[in-house]
Parts: structure tokens; C-alpha cells; sequence
């Protein structure tokens, strides 16, 4: 099939002109109000009932006339004549004279003759009397029918998204079913290097999270998602696929094959069953979105990178659904704040994604195939074409996710279960970026975190303080952490004792990441072995089979060894007796935080030391992590 390029993109601007001119049909369908919230209501409700559907007794007390308490006083109470009692739910009738009270409950309908309820406290109960101590006016502590809502009242309006509020209203007025529009959204995944999740993940694979986020997304929205599954790279599957979902649905999304990649073809068929509305829009992330009418049904082909995705349908299809729906968006919440670092842009307009703490918005850009980029994110900045660069320290607004609570800690660096009890034991939400020692420090140094997690150890052996002063880190404290038993990790029954038995290539070991504390605790103690055995560190490196492998986290080293991909690995205790496999000790690093000197007294920062320093974090470390005499005392580094 011939390439295509992508000549002429469409102004942001003019595509979200277009975008406002689709309208995708609905239909309306009854449910049952407990399997209504998130829908949208097709008509106007209207009250079939008075409610309350009589006069009831909004306290307990007396249902009484309130004439005969005018002259009622603490010194001088009234005398009245009890006569009956009415409990909740009581349907007989009763008939309250002058001079008499009979006893109500709290929801219960008010007698005849009644015009006031005396609420039970302002009396004293003397045989078959009541002394009344305060004067009641007329209607007090009384609701009238229809007070609350009135028979014939529209209650709830058409196109009113229906949430636990509106479902208690309709419980309220008798309703049992509730017309909501349906709006059937067709989703389709395509590609051969798709497989969905459960499934094993064989090489050169990769999970289909599009059909899954795109499907949250178009719930969110109120309508309501069909998922086809994964279609591969094939013309006439995808053709048979698309007719079924342009059967049976309002609107379709397709995701993937729309570039102008060799084996991208959704844009082709599209174009050849219908009409291209239009081909690429001028946006980053997400350029080659399609936008087309299928035999008046609207199709659009996202891109199949995750973030591009996603951002494309908050920006372009979620739109079609609210105007086809006839509602607003519940996610576009905005708020202002400053940028905490400066930003670099492409040169069209691009949806950004953010993090926000405490009023600072921080860059969560990965990649557009990075689908944690918006899971780290919470909301994004539009960038004009026209901007280049926007300075940290410049104002800007954040359109928020939905659902998203703001995090009250920003924390860049190595990854370790001790942090991950530390944000219990404070209650607050970290945005963690478990990327690494050296990212934690870079972080710290240009101002984009609050903390730093690192266990780097220096020349002369000590732990992150060494680290701290050659990268002549004057703005920040060094609040001490905890120790952390590191060693050989590999599958039980293998005979490995030492770091020794790396050597020769007999196992294949799996590394950590450059730039990790841990892989740098390994090197230093790999140089104490060369200077043992009289070589060089790079020479015993070479003899490691897999030495220059990485590996992301201390779980997905054992993820490794358990799969059989290598045999042996350099991690924590923990996460290997977690993972069921075998351990050998090499030696003990400290883990610290790296704090900036101008958050030390807010808040947060206080909250987390508190945690630090607590018996009960001692208490939760897992085995292989200790508190020691050190925990939680702050050095300056000069």
C-alpha cells in the first residue's frame, strides 16, 4: 500500500471548529436507578409525588397546638394532656385537642388539630402530663407535604450526568427506572505487536492498554464503551472489524495504524468507506489523528501511542461526546501555577503534561509511547506554535485530570519500599519518580523535586554526604535514612556463594540501571574484588556475562531471574524473599534524602521527618531495612 505523508496538517483551531460541528446519534434506554450513575438523562424528571407526601415531625417531641405554650416558661411551665403516641411509619389516625399532646417520633405524620411539634427536650413528662417549658409558634419543627419537593416539579433536568445526589432524588420521588441516553463508543485496537493483558508476554510484544484507557475514558465522558478487541495489521480484518463496529455503534475510535508508517492503513480504509474529515492536526503529542463520517457515523483513528492517544481523546473526541450528549465536562478543572523548571517546546502547538505541587507545575513528559507519562501527570499546559521556551517562574494554566488529587510531595530517586511505608505513615500523596540516585540528585540540583532518595557511596567509602559535595549542593540538607542489606539474588538450588561466582560467565546476570545507587554500590565492591584479585574493574566486568544489562527497579531484577532471562542479580533482601527466590549478603548500603534547605520548616517536610524518625516506621521496615542511631538527624554538607 503507498505511504502517506502528511503534507497539510490541520490548524489546532480549525479542528476544534470541525470537531464542535459532529454530533453522534443517541439513543434512549430505561435502567434501573441502581445501575444509572454516570449516565446522562434523556428527559426532564418530573416529581410524581408530594415530598414529603404529608406533614411530618421533624424532631421528637409533642404534636401539640402551639396557642396553648404561648405562656410557657422556665418558671412557669404549661400543663398539657398526653393523649396517644405516633411512631415512624404509623398509618392510623389521631386527633390532637386543645390542651392535649400526643407523643411523636422523629419522620412521623402530625395528627389533625396539630400545628406544632415541641421538641422533647423543652419537656417534662409528670404522669400522664407533659410540662412545657418554652413557647412553640405555629408549623414549628413541622415539614409540610410537598415542602421539599412538590408533585408535578421538575426535579432533575435532561442531560444531567446521574451520580449518588441524583439517584437519591429519583429514590425519593418513587422513580424505579430512569431514561438515559445510550451512546454505543466502538473501540478497536490494531496491530500485530499487540496482545491483551493475562495473556504471556512473548518477544517483541506489547499490552494493549489503549482499548482499556480508552474505554475509562469514554465512561467518564457518559457513554458508553464496546470493545472489538485487537485487529492485526491486516486490510480486510480491519475492514470487517470497522463494518461490525460501524454496525452496531453511534461512534467508533479506532487506535493505532494511522501514521504514515509502511504498515499504518486505518486512514486508507477510512477514507475508502466514507469521507476523511480530516488527516493530521497540528499538535504534539498525537499528530496523526483521523477524523471521518462513515455512513453518518463518526470514526476516528487515534494514535497508538498511549499519551498521544489519550491527550487526542480529552482534546478532540471526548468534545464530540459532551455535544452529542448534550453535556459539559466533568474533568476540565483549571487551575493556575508557576512553572518549576523552564520547558523547551517543538514548534506547534502541544498539550504538555504536568505534575502540580503546591502550586509549581513540573514537567511529566516520558515519551508519547509512555503511558505512565499521564499516570504521573496531573493535567497539562497548552503551548502555542509560537513558543519556544517558557522560564521557570512563568505563570501558567493547568487544565487537571479528573479524579486527581494534587500531591502534597514531589520525590525523584531510587526506589525502595522504605519510601513507599513513609507515604502511609504520613498520609499524605507522593508523585514518585523512581528513576534513579543520579536523576534524584539532578532533580534536586535544578529544583524540580521536593526530595532526593539516593544510596550513592563515595571514594572513601561513606554513603551520599561525599556525593553531596562534589556536586557542591549547597541549598540542601542531608536527612539521614536507614540501612539496607544488598546482595547476590538468584533462583534456589543455583550454587552461588559470592560475587566471585560471577565470574567466568558461567551465570548471566541481570544489572541495574546506570545511574542507580545500587549499581554503584555493586561497582564499588566489584573494584574491592579486582584489587583482590590484582586486575582491573573493567576487566572483571568483561568476564560477567550481561554485565551491561539494565534493569530498572529491585523487583524487576527478580521479575527477570524468576523468568529465567538471567540467572543471577544484585538487589535488596526484601524483594528476593518476596519473590520466593535465593540470597547471599555482599554488603549494606544507607539510604538518605536529599531535601532542599528552603522547604525544611513547610509542612510536608515536617510530616515526612516526623514519619522518619517514628517507632512505627521502624516497626513496618520489611527484613533486610533497619532504622539505626543516625535516622532522621539533618547534616548540612558545608
Amino acid at each position: 500500500m503507498e505511504r502517506k505523508e502528511f503534507r497539510e496538517l490541520t490548524p489546532v483551531e480549525e479542528a476544534r471548529q470541525l470537531i464542535n460541528r459532529i454530533i453522534a446519534r443517541s439513543d434512549t434506554e430505561h435502567l434501573k436507578i441502581e445501575d444509572s450513575a454516570g449516565r446522562i438523562l434523556a428527559e426532564d424528571i418530573f416529581s410524581p409525588v408530594d415530598v414529603p407526601a404529608f406533614n411530618r415531625s421533624v424532631k421528637d417531641g409533642y404534636a401539640i397546638h402551639a396557642k396553648d405554650t404561648y405562656q410557657a416558661s422556665e418558671p412557669e411551665p404549661v400543663k398539657l394532656k398526653m393523649t396517644g403516641s405516633i411512631p415512624a411509619g404509623c398509618s392510623d389516625t389521631f386527633f390532637a385537642g386543645e390542651g392535649e399532646a400526643i407523643e411523636i417520633s422523629t419522620g412521623a405524620p402530625i395528627p389533625d388539630g396539630a400545628d406544632a411539634v415541641v421538641m422533647v427536650e423543652q419537656t417534662k413528662g409528670v404522669d400522664d402530663n407533659i410540662l412545657v417549658y418554652q413557647p412553640v409558634h405555629i408549623n414549628e419543627n413541622i415539614m409540610k407535604a410537598g415542602s421539599d419537593i412538590m408533585k408535578g416539579e421538575r426535579v432533575l433536568r435532561k442531560n444531567t450526568r446521574i451520580g449518588s445526589r441524583e439517584i437519591g432524588v429519583l429514590a425519593s420521588v418513587g422513580m424505579k427506572e430512569v431514561p438515559v441516553r445510550k451512546l454505543l463508543v466502538g473501540i478497536i485496537s490494531t496491530g500485530n505487536e499487540l496482545i491483551e493483558p493475562g495473556n504471556s508476554l512473548g518477544k517483541g510484544l506489547i499490552f494493549d492498554a489503549n482499548s482499556y484507557a480508552i474505554a475509562a475514558s469514554v465512561e467518564e465522558a457518559g457513554a458508553i464503551p464496546k470493545m472489538y478487541g485487537i485487529i492485526p495489521d491486516d486490510g480486510k480484518m480491519m475492514e470487517e472489524g470497522l463494518d461490525r463496529a460501524i454496525r452496531e455503534c453511534h461512534m467508533v475510535l479506532t487506535s493505532g495504524s494511522t501514521s504514515a508508517g509502511v504498515g499504518d492503513i486505518m486512514y486508507k480504509i477510512i477514507e475508502d468507506k466514507g469521507k476523511t474529515l480530516t488527516h493530521g492536526i497540528a499538535i504534539k503529542p498525537g499528530k496523526p489523528v483521523v477524523i471521518g463520517m462513515i455512513d453518518g457515523i463518526p470514526t476516528i483513528g487515534l494514535p497508538g501511542n498511549p499519551t498521544s492517544a489519550l491527550s487526542i481523546f480529552n482534546e478532540f473526541v471526548a468534545p464530540i461526546i459532551h455535544n452529542s450528549l448534550g453535556t459539559a465536562p466533568s474533568f476540565r478543572t483549571k487551575v493556575q501555577a508557576v512553572m518549576g523548571t523552564g520547558i523547551r517546546s517543538g514548534g506547534r502547538e502541544e498539550l504538555f503534561p504536568v505534575g502540580v505541587i503546591r502550586g509549581r507545575a513540573y514537567p511529566a513528559d516520558k515519551t508519547s509511547g509512555a503511558i505512565t507519562t499521564l499516570s504521573d501527570a496531573d493535567g497539562i499546559i497548552e503551548i502555542n506554535a509560537e513558543t519556544e521556551y517558557i522560564d521557570a517562574g512563568s505563570p501558567v494554566e493547568v487544565t487537571m485530570f479528573g479524579n486527581v488529587r494534587i500531591p502534597d510531595l514531589m520525590y525523584v530517586g531510587g526506589q525502595c519500599p522504605g519510601v513507599d511505608i513513609l507515604e502511609e505513615e504520613t498520609g499524605m500523596v507522593f508523585r514518585m519518580l523512581n528513576m534513579g540516585s543520579s536523576a534524584g540528585l539532578t532533580a534536586i540540583a535544578g529544583e524540580t523535586t521536593d526530595i532526593a532518595g539516593i544510596n550513592m557511596p563515595g571514594a572513601d567509602g561513606n554513603y551520599n554526604l561525599p556525593v553531596v559535595r562534589k556536586m557542591n549542593l549547597s541549598d540542601v540538607v542531608l536527612a539521614k535514612g536507614y540501612k539496607r542489606e544488598l546482595g547476590l539474588i538468584f533462583r534456589k538450588g543455583e550454587r552461588i556463594s559470592g560475587l566471585e561466582d560471577l565470574i567466568g560467565l558461567k551465570f548471566k546476570f541481570i544489572n541495574r540501571n546506570r545511574g542507580s545507587g545500587t549499581r554503584t554500590v555493586l561497582e564499588t565492591e566489584l573494584d574491592r574484588l579486582a584489587k583482590e584479585k590484582g586486575i582491573s574493574r573493567n576487566e572483571l566486568t568483561k568476564s560477567i556475562k550481561g554485565y551491561n544489562s539494565t534493569s530498572k527497579t529491585h523487583r524487576s531484577v527478580c521479575d527477570t531471574i524468576k523468568d529465567g532471562r538471567a540467572d543471577v542479580g544484585f538487589g535488596l533482601r526484601n524483594t528476593a524473599e518476596e519473590s520466593g527466590l535465593g540470597f547471599v549478603p555482599v554488603t549494606e548500603d544507607e539510604f538518605d534524602f536529599v531535601i532542599r534547605k528552603d522547604l525544611l520548616d513547610i509542612r510536608e517536610i515536617q510530616v515526612f521527618l516526623n514519619a522518619l524518625r517514628s517507632e512505627e516506621f521502624s516497626r513496618r521496615l520489611p527484613a533486610g531495612i533497619h532504622t539505626y542511631e543516625m535516622t532522621g538527624s539533618i547534616i548540612s554538607p558545608f
